[in-house]
């Protein structure tokens, strides 16, 4: 693992924050990309802004997250103390984070949750998967042990920063792969079709919400179960995302309906 990119005196670049920026700025590529496609009311400095705005907030709803979730903060002032200072980060505060202020800009623009979910869907996958590189090199978040040590297969991986020889599964990497393949690939639908761009927003939701649950039965960092189920935090929201998702189509579907 690399959890340190370059050093220089008391200077250390660290590979999560460089692949989160990574991340970013593809995400930022990627709007731009589908932006007069999805959403041409939307202008690209208006796009700037807000894209700015969804980077801090991704980035301090990742941290208060995983503070209030894995700290044991004792004051307010202990928690902003946290809050200011690099540490854990956690992916689903950060979209849940992300997802709050895009609703309250849809309403704000008068766009359906759909357009947005559209919009942001591919780049928001891309930017998961780059970053998801970065915490693979951290050597924190990593996957359970192979089933049969004695003959490791050649994708499996050991994390020095463990010290226990273990070949494990490079869930990260998994991840990081489906963010970037499926991003990549409904960016190129959007920019060749026509009609039916709602499909990728639709996509893009699934796509993570589903694939992130399959994907917590090959971690092996522990980090919580959800109320008290079998079930991990992330496949918990994962399910609880998608749910209110499926719930939103079939409503949105019932009104066009009725409309008609």
């Amino acid at each position: 693992m690399y959890p340190i990119l370059l050093q220089i005196g008391d200077f250390i670049l660290a590979s999560w924050h460089v692949f989160f920026v990574l991340g970013a700025f593809a995400a930022w590529f990627a709007l731009q990309a589908i932006r007069s496609v999805v959403a041409p009311e939307l202008s690209a400095s208006l796009i700037d802004r807000i894209f700015v705005l969804l980077y801090l907030t991704g980035y301090f709803g990742a941290r208060i997250f995983s503070i209030v979730t894995e700290d044991n903060i004792q004051s307010i002032a202990e928690f902003f103390t946290q809050l200011v200072s690099f540490g854990a980060m956690t992916l689903y505060g950060g979209i849940i984070a992300v997802a709050v202020v895009l609703i309250v800009f849809a309403r704000q623009k008068q766009l359906t949750i759909l357009r947005l979910a559209t919009l942001f869907g591919a780049p928001g996958l891309i930017a998961i998967g780059v970053g998801r590189i970065g915490c693979f090199l951290n050597g924190d978040d990593f996957g359970k042990a192979i089933s049969d040590p004695s003959h490791p297969p050649a994708w499996a991986v050991r994390f020095p920063n463990l010290d226990d020889g273990i070949y494990r599964y490079p869930v990260q990497l998994y991840e990081a792969a489906m963010g970037i393949v499926i991003g990549l690939l409904l960016l190129l639908y959007l920019k060749k079709a026509k009609t039916h761009l709602s499909i990728a927003g639709d996509i893009s939701v699934v796509t993570y919400t589903v694939g992130r649950f399959v994907l917590e039965y090959y971690r092996g960092d522990e980090r919580g179960q959800f109320l008290g189920t079998s079930l991990s935090m992330s496949q918990g929201i994962s399910l609880v995302l998608l749910s209110t998702w499926v719930v939103y189509r079939i409503k949105g579907q019932s009104r066009l309906k009725v409309n008609q």
